[in-house]
């Protein structure tokens, strides 16, 4: 191998790499920012055990650039939540916590299956 293989070699090993580390940083912080706003737009309210699920199922959409599926899952949690008071449970219960979860679980299941980027939720299309 000669010296300008070499070096090439290097040169590009080094811009992959750095290509690399630049893609895996997490996008966190714009994400969170991001979630919040869409959390608290579908009246889920903070410092709340829905607020927290809203947060992590919202969050983890807009980190993987699903925004159609964050506002989806926001609006989810907005419902849930409602649909958990509506059944009784009590909002600083374990119940109400595992009710809001399942409820945004069955949700985005139904959700991430009729992606198809319209913003329909097959749960609701007639």
């Amino acid at each position: 191998m000669s010296r300008t293989q070499f070096v090439t070699a290097v040169v590009l090993g080094s811009l992959t790499a750095a290509a690399t580390a630049f893609a895996a940083q997490p996008m966190s912080a714009s994400a969170q920012a991001q979630a919040e706003q869409a959390c608290r737009s579908h009246n889920v309210q903070p410092r709340s055990s829905a607020w927290e699920l809203c947060l992590s199922h919202v969050t983890r959409a807009y980190e993987w650039g699903e925004l159609t599926l964050a506002n989806q899952l926001a609006r989810a949690a907005g419902d849930a939540r409602q649909s958990c008071l509506e059944e009784g449970q009590r909002p600083e219960s374990q119940g109400f916590r595992a009710c809001v979860n399942k409820e945004i679980e069955a949700r985005s299941e139904l959700l991430i299956l009729g992606d198809d980027q319209s913003g329909v939720n097959v749960a609701e299309a007639k």
